[in-house]
């Protein structure tokens, strides 16, 4: 027993840990695609492309614990200065933070693809150059090169083969950014470049450049300093012309190669760079690693004409609502910030929350309770940025409620679909609270209630509840178990009504081992709740069914037996009369029957 105690441990752990540690690959596949969604969005919809992002940004911190702390750490900071972007309107600020995420991930592939090269891990090796290729803009050529020399075991010669690529296609950024006109387009040249040195600022023929150069550039750009700017360029190019030296190539201003700009997933324009992550076992010895880099002034945002008559708008429709002009405008901005442009966009917001708090109802459904939690964070993110400015300035009280009941719900053991039913009325709430209207008190009611037991004191409740139905089941065995067969009846009846309460109790205590023991198959057990599912409530209705009949024959046998009801064939004093002159005259009236014998 204690043998396979110790297997289940084991197993549980390992997929616990399986499950928090995703591989490089699958971060990249999944942060790539959310991050081009939101550039996509950021004009048509900036505040779903804000709930994108976070939505990325949890999922980022929940994937990515095998990944270098420096390198995490990076992607985390630049992520949170994509929402600024968004919050701005700069699409070049976005743009640019989502170039140096890129470039961060295509270190970690880098580092990843050589460690696969070098212990053979031949498909592995693949996936990893596909999306390196990907990741860094790369010529697809490159491929076919370096699978060859990964195949001879060139790991030497395959280095040589990337570093160059890269400081060609560092040039090719840097002359680019030399020769436009404007700024911002400079700006993001410059940080494409910048994201290329990030996947090879390891190497010991870079030890001339250093991501200051980079963002000393970026720097002048951000003061709109154009001669200056092309001055530093210079100097810069003179550096990778340098490193491209030492790795053997030919120095030019115009590069062998280029490289077309990746047309989505552009990146970051300030950039914390994350110091290089540990180099592949087979690597050269790498630098000291650089000292930290200070962050660099964005690009100003633009603000359009028709950015400026959106806020005049929201403004009027804020200050109809709310008397006080220094709140009004307060509220505003702080709507603004978030994506919102109008009352028609917070009522949106209002219904994407909504429809949050249904995908986590689902989720606890069919027993993910770690996701839902994960999307409740996610929708109290959203709610707190997009929907609760205009209700606290209406109702302080309902906003901090709601708040609340996120927060304890985010906590709780044991959540149950009906947790999620208040919450859709909470928000119901919310959208009503425009218009100056209420759910009533017997909402209130409810979510008070919901606030004092939910979690474990509501576990506890159910779980003393099923414990105790044990007792008078006892008691059951032993007062209905003879040889009367109504009785038997009875005791079922009483079997089948407690039922219910003990697989209650039996679900919390599943729900229990799940949250605290670290033991989510137990989760599973949250599906005989009558709470959680539609099958459970049908079982429930059953049960009843079954308490009925059993109750109904057991009654009317007993009452039948003590002669309570009328027999359909014998009149009830002509019943009485046969049955004592049949009596054994030795019997008294009293003795007639035991109380559990059958006629």
């Amino acid at each position: 027993m204690k043998r396979w105690l110790a297997v289940l441990v084991l197993a549980t752990l390992v997929c616990s840990m399986w499950a928090s540690a995703a591989p490089i690959a699958t971060v990249y596949d999944q942060l790539s695609g959310s991050l081009a969604q939101v550039q996509s969005l950021q004009s048509s919809n900036p505040a779903q492309a804000l709930t994108l992002l976070n939505d990325a940004q949890n999922r980022f911190r929940n994937s990515a614990s095998d990944l270098a702390s420096q390198l995490s750490d990076g992607i985390l900071r630049n992520l949170e200065d994509a929402k600024v972007a968004i919050q701005r309107r700069s699409r070049t600020d976005l743009e640019a933070r989502i170039l140096v995420i890129r470039g961060i991930l295509g270190k970690a592939l880098y580092d990843a693809y050589f460690t696969a090269v070098a212990a053979k891990q031949g498909p592995q090796a693949q996936e990893l150059l596909r999306r390196l290729v990907a990741a860094s803009g790369l010529p697809a050529t490159l491929s076919e090169q370096a699978t060859a020399l990964a195949n001879a075991a060139n790991l030497n010669g395959l280095r040589l083969l990337f570093e160059r690529t890269y400081a060609q296609n560092m040039l090719t950024a840097i002359a680019r950014a030399r020769n436009q006109a404007s700024p911002q387009a400079a700006y993001l040249d410059t940080t494409r470049a910048y994201a290329l040195y990030l996947v090879v600022q390891d190497s010991p023929r870079a030890s001339g450049l250093s991501a200051q150069d980079f963002v000393g550039a970026l720097a002048k750009l951000s003061a709109n300093q154009m001669d200056d700017f092309r001055a530093q360029a210079q100097a810069l190019n003179q550096k990778i012309q340098a490193f491209l030296q030492q790795i053997g190539g030919r120095p030019s201003d115009q590069p062998r190669q280029t490289a077309t700009p990746p047309t989505n997933g552009g990146v970051a324009a300030q950039s914390p760079t994350p110091n290089s992550a540990a180099r592949a076992p087979t690597a050269p010895p790498s630098k000291p690693q650089p000292a930290p880099i200070q962050p660099v002034p964005v690009v100003p945002a633009q603000p359009s004409t028709s950015a400026e008559d959106a806020y005049q708008r929201l403004l009027g429709d804020v200050r109809f609502l709310v008397s006080d002009p220094a709140k009004a405008e307060r509220v505003t901005e702080q709507l603004t910030g978030a994506g919102i442009l109008s009352v028609d966009d917070w009522k949106r917001a209002v219904l994407e929350v909504k429809g949050q708090a249904i995908t986590a109802q689902s989720q606890v459904q069919i027993g993910r309770f770690d996701q839902a939690r994960q999307t409740l964070r996610q929708l109290q993110s959203q709610y707190r940025s997009q929907v609760e400015p205009i209700v606290a300035a209406l109702n302080p009280t309902l906003a901090e409620r709601t708040n609340r009941l996120i927060s304890a719900m985010q906590q709780a053991v044991g959540l149950r679909t009906t947790d999620f039913s208040v919450l859709s009325n909470e928000l119901e709430a919310s959208r009503l609270a425009l218009s100056k209207q209420s759910l009533g008190f017997g909402h209130d009611f409810q979510v008070s209630l919901q606030l004092l037991l939910l979690g474990l004191p509501r576990a506890v409740l159910f779980i003393l509840a099923g414990m105790l139905a044990v007792i008078p089941l006892y008691l059951l065995a032993l007062t209905f178990g003879g040889r009367n067969i109504y009785w038997r009846f009875l005791g079922l009846a009483f079997f089948f009504l407690l039922l219910p309460a003990m697989l209650e109790g039996l679900s919390y205590i599943g729900s229990i081992l799940a949250d605290y023991g670290n033991l989510p198959f137990f989760g599973r057990l949250a599906s005989l709740s009558i709470q959680q599912s539609l099958t459970a409530q049908m079982f429930w209705a059953l049960t009843l069914f079954l308490v009925i009949v059993f109750a109904g024959i057991g009654l009317r046998g007993i009452a039948t037996q003590f002669g309570l009801l009328q027999n359909t064939r014998t009149p009830l004093g002509q019943q009485a009369s046969v049955t004592m002159s049949r009596a054994d005259p030795k019997m008294t009236t009293e003795t007639l029957v035991e109380w559990d014998e059958e006629f």
